[in-house]
């Protein structure tokens, strides 16, 4: 039971259907065991592993651990594009991209006769209808590292457990609204995150009524984000006050900050953005940029070169300002966004 490939083929679960009580195991009945403790602690440590490696070893000793508790362990969970099918593997998410996935186990929620459990990376892909709220329906307990969700409806209360955990989150074009369907504020998304939150990369939508004039002196107020080492936003609208933006600049002065604003914000807001471009070089702190379609190249050029992008990320999103001028590179690609090391 100690590989994942074995937990597939042990507990059949493309073929049997959902079942979360006593199972039987292939080959025969099991054998009542004789345990040094009660019975009641043995139910107790079956129900309530202290953490992964320890259900591993349980299941490894007896397979009564496995049948009074299934669940399939797995490090990186790659939700497809086609409902509940999903890759899922042991292996580091970005070596299972450069290989096509051909490392990976192929499985199907719906049919899948055992929990889940992921201990590192989860992505879910372009409009999975009712995605989310089946792995939340499966999951027996979230270690998640490294959040990436990509253009999906979310309901708060279930990115709250997602990212319980994460040290980095990557939201991109997502729709996150509360239960009864009204919108949540951006300043209440960061709320939510794990006070372990290292890295943070989000892509606004068109809609942009998340943000409004009070959202970065909102976020100022925040407590849990002492430990955030880089900060991405992309498509950043008009709304935002730059006395803010610099105040936030100023407090988090160990953050990578890069800030992408949208082509449609208005040539007065770009003027202000001028000015907290001048003082950001002025000041020669390192690890700030702020992009705009249009902005003064040798200025961007200098934050650029003083900002250090180490790392790739799966993710390519469409840059508007690219398609509008074919020239404008700000050498900013989110092909080109680092990724914290998980």
């Amino acid at each position: 039971m100690d590989s994942l490939a074995h937990s597939v083929a042990s507990s059949k679960i493309v073929s049997t259907p959902v079942f979360y009580g006593k199972r039987p195991w292939p080959g025969g009945p099991s054998i009542q065991q004789k345990w040094s403790l009660p019975n009641s602690m043995i139910l107790y440590i079956a129900k309530n592993p202290s953490s992964s490696k320890v259900y591993q070893k349980l299941v490894q000793t007896c397979k009564f651990f496995f049948e009074k508790n299934p669940i399939l362990i797995m490090a990186n969970f790659d939700a497809l594009e086609n409902g509940t099918k999903c890759h899922i593997t042991h292996n580091e998410l970005r070596d299972c991209i450069d290989n096509n996935y051909e490392c990976c186990i192929n499985i199907d929620l719906n049919k899948l006769s055992t929990k889940i459990w992921i201990t590192r990376d989860i992505l879910i892909h372009t409009h999975i209808q009712n995605g989310i709220a089946t792995i939340l329906q499966k999951n027996f307990r979230f270690e998640i590292l490294c959040l990436c969700v990509y253009d999906n409806d979310i309901v708060f209360d279930d990115l709250k457990v997602l990212v319980s955990f994460a040290r980095s989150v990557y939201l991109f074009e997502n729709s996150i609204k509360y239960k009864n369907g009204t919108t949540v504020m951006f300043d209440k998304i960061l709320e939510c995150l794990s006070t372990n939150i290292e890295f943070f990369s989000f892509q606004f939508r068109k809609d942009v009524s998340m943000v409004n004039a009070s959202t970065i002196k909102n976020i100022l107020k925040l407590q849990n984000l002492e430990n955030l080492e880089s900060f991405y936003l992309y498509e950043c609208p008009d709304t935002l006050s730059i006395e803010d933006l610099s105040a936030f600049i100023k407090k988090f002065e160990y953050t990578k900050i890069f800030l992408h604003f949208a082509s449609n914000i208005s040539e007065e807001y770009k003027e202000q953005l001028d000015f907290l471009i001048d003082e950001i070089i002025e000041s020669d702190v390192p690890d700030r940029v702020i992009a705009y379609n249009g902005q003064d190249e040798e200025k961007r050029k200098i934050m650029k070169s003083r900002f250090d992008n180490n790392g790739t990320t799966p993710f390519n999103i469409p840059d508007e300002d690219a398609e509008n001028e074919e020239d404008d590179d700000d050498g900013f690609d989110v092909e080109n966004e680092p990724v914290a090391d998980n």
